[in-house]
């Protein structure tokens, strides 16, 4: 179920064939207006309007008072014509003070005011006095309704109305104005090639929306193509190109709409969110409303608005910030109008929706409400790699899927491209990362503000002590790869094959909930969905072979490895895909590297987004010790592997066992013993297919993939 984001458009509606309708919309003709207009878009409309107004005042100020929060599109059909922009103040409640339009308007001689009466509520009423006098000594008012087309009261009293239809119906385009005065209908170009143009990211959601059993990954394709495509559409808007007159084909789909239908729709939905949602503390209602007045969305102030914005979205409900500050009104906001663009946030409850969505929209605000906020204290930097980190935010993704709210704390900066990539929050402690200790007073002081009661520790850094400062405060929850100092903790991990080398039970027993072993390996969640596929059949069959040293690669394996590959003979025909993580020291070298050597089968990865995708792909792997034995041993991918760090020293024990894996070396102690001894367990694996199927087999017994959701339901429970 998904909710929100653009307009779908049935295709069978979009290939119906007609001549041009004479459309009449009741909500349009409402303002008993003589003269009317259907454009291609809200933008346009004012745009025809303001060619309109200087054709019959070609004296008029060109200056016109304009509310500080508003849509910078509107701002743009006002430059084109080199109209001067004075911006007036909205308070918190949407409105405006009459007083200062009357002030402004002796100040500056506008020839127009432009009003906007806010999410179906007349926030304009208390200037409509004050703009009737206005009117009086010649100024002119026009009124956008965009947000307010069913609103009664609006636009009665203005000289012209102006709004977007497309926002509120599932059309191509559309927009219209109205006015006693002439409109210059004459300067209207076509505007079929655009709307076939906007047509298709609309019909595109309809097929996506309605196509039953599509791959995950081919609808995340296709949802990204339409989205793309769609905002390319809404940015070309912004490239003037004249004023163009509706579609026929959004002529003749809103002259069919019941437009009382799908208002009584967006009342209903309105009124039960408001009902559901108005004792929140994290969010609350800007508007009180009428029973009858319908909003283009329900607008709500959030305490953390991008957060929530998020966590909707990660829900499948995509509620749209109304809106981007502008460049024209950046330097004009005051405090009231900085609120509302900081904490504005918009909740879907158009006429598509009903009682079931709604439901959904109040159960996924609840789970926010009462959303227990986790923090994950780790680092990485040129001593820690950055496999600390990826491990964490695997776990803090399932975290998110069962309503949590997760913040990364770090001693440093090093991590936080990585982590902001990953969509998780964070903030900077600015410590020292290997004295931990010395950040106790600065994290304590976090943890009450953010609300934290759980934390997670992952760095071998943290000592007794560090733990003892902190266990009044929160839970914690220890991740151990070694048995590092017995140290205080409600949940301990070890998710390594070797714990059972340490007295965990004997020393935490009935102190301790303890994760031990591979079902707890956090491997992020593609390793759980791409399925293993059988390797290359023969040896006279194409192979290939996955490079892989850990994000830091520390001893610069992988161009040495590269180095020695492309002088064998025996790797002439297998092809190599080389992984490189953002922080590899040598990154560009080897991308370079497999750019100018001779050997036509070097392919380099930066940033892989889709690892398992990739390891399917292959025969067998290279690789330093570490999580990515284990994402290979999801995978059933056969390995030759060498240790890098101390705490690896266990990984050569379990996987070099069992025929699992081979073992190549410790690199630190002879790098160039251990790339030799690389290259011939590869020549070995490759020419024993026999040998590549037993590892296999016992690869695929170590883990399923799902090790990551286990532990966020253990740390849920706490």
């Amino acid at each position: 179920m998904e909710i929100g984001s653009i307009f779908e458009v049935n295709p069978a509606v979009a290939r119906e064939d007609g001549e041009a309708v004479a459309l009449h919309l009741a909500q349009v003709e409402k303002y008993g207006k003589r003269n009317q207009c259907y454009t291609a878009s809200g933008r346009e409309a004012i745009e025809l309007a303001l060619i309109s107004l200087e054709r019959e005042r070609p004296d008029i100020p060109k200056r016109c008072l304009m509310p500080a929060y508003m849509c910078d599109s509107v701002f743009l059909p006002f430059l084109h014509q080199d109209w001067e922009l004075v911006f007036y103040s909205v308070d918190r409640e949407l409105e405006t003070a009459g007083e200062e339009i009357f002030r402004l308007a002796l100040e500056n001689d506008p020839g127009l005011i432009f009003i906007h009466s806010y999410y179906g509520t007349d926030t304009s009423q208390g200037l409509r006095r004050q703009l009737s006098a206005l009117r009086r000594s010649g100024v002119i008012v026009m009124e956008d309704v965009t947000q307010s087309y069913y609103l009664e009261e609006a636009g009665r009293n203005a000289d012209f109305v102006v709004g977007s239809l497309r926002k509120w119906y599932a059309v191509p385009d559309g927009g219209f104005v109205v006015s006693d005065l002439p409109l210059a209908t004459d300067v209207l170009r076509e505007g079929e090639d655009y709307a076939k143009e906007r047509l298709v990211p609309l019909t595109q959601k309809w097929e996506y929306l309605h196509t039953e059993d599509l791959p995950e990954e081919e609808k995340r394709s296709r949802k990204a193509a339409f989205l793309t495509e769609n905002r390319s559409l809404e940015k070309g808007l912004d490239r003037y190109e004249g004023v163009r007159g509706i579609s026929r084909l959004s002529a003749r789909i809103l002259e069919g709409i019941d437009e009382e239908a799908a208002r009584r729709a967006r009342v209903e939905n309105y009124s039960y969110l408001y009902e559901k949602i108005r004792a929140m503390k994290r969010l609350w209602p800007i508007l009180l409303k009428g029973e009858e007045e319908a909003p283009l969305y329900f607008p709500v102030y959030v305490k953390e608005r991008d957060a929530l914005q998020k966590f909707l979205a990660q829900r499948d409900i995509y509620a749209p910030v109304l809106w981007p500050v502008g460049e024209q009104n950046r330097d004009e906001l005051r405090g009231d109008e900085a609120y509302i663009y900081e904490h504005m946030l918009a909740l879907p409850i158009d006429q598509r929706y009903g009682s079931a969505q709604m439901e959904r929209i109040v159960e996924i605000l609840t789970l926010h409400e009462n959303q227990p906020v986790i923090g994950i204290r780790v680092d990485a930097n040129k001593e820690i790699a950055m496999g600390h980190v990826m491990r964490c935010i695997t776990i803090a993704k399932q975290l998110v899927k069962k309503g949590c709210r997760v913040l990364f704390l770090t001693a440093d900066e090093w991590a936080n491209e990585t982590i902001a990539e990953a969509g998780m929050d964070q903030i900077c402690l600015h410590t020292r990362w290997d004295w931990m200790e010395e950040e106790l007073p600065r994290l304590r002081q976090i943890l009450k503000m953010a609300g934290i009661r759980t934390l997670l520790v992952d760095s071998y850094q943290a000592t007794k002590d560090y733990f003892e400062g902190l266990q009044d405060l929160v839970r914690l929850v220890r991740i151990d790869d070694c048995f590092e100092p017995v140290c205080p903790a409600d949940v301990l991990i070890n998710y390594n094959a070797y714990h059972v080398r340490f007295p965990y039970e004997e020393t935490y027993a009935g102190k301790t909930r303890l994760l031990l072993g591979t079902e707890y390996v956090p491997l992020r969640e593609e390793f759980a969905r791409v399925k293993p596929l059988r390797q290359a059949a023969d040896g006279g069959a194409a192979l290939s072979v996955l490079l892989a040293s850990g994000g830091g690669d520390t001893q610069d394996a992988l161009m040495g490895l590269l180095q020695k590959v492309v002088e064998e003979e025996a790797f002439e025909e297998v092809t190599f895909y080389v992984v490189i993580g953002a922080l590899h020291p040598r990154g560009e070298e080897i991308e370079l590297f497999s750019m100018d050597y001779e050997h036509p089968r070097i392919k380099v990865y930066r940033l892989c987004k889709d690892v398992a995708e990739l390891m399917a792909k292959c025969d067998a792997a290279v690789s330093a010790a570490g999580t990515m034995l284990f994402e290979l041993a999801a995978m059933g991918v056969p390995a030759v592997f060498f240790e890098t760090a101390d705490n690896q020293r266990y990984d050569r024990e379990f996987f070099g066992e069992e025929e699992r894996m081979l073992y190549a070396g410790d690199i630190r102690q002879d790098r160039e013993k251990c790339l030799t001894a690389v290259c011939e367990n590869l020549k070995k694996l490759l020419a024993d297919r026999e040998l590549r199927e037993r590892m296999r087999e016992t690869l695929l017994k170590v883990t399923d993939g799902h090790g990551a959701e286990r532990i966020a339901e253990e740390i849920v429970k706490l």
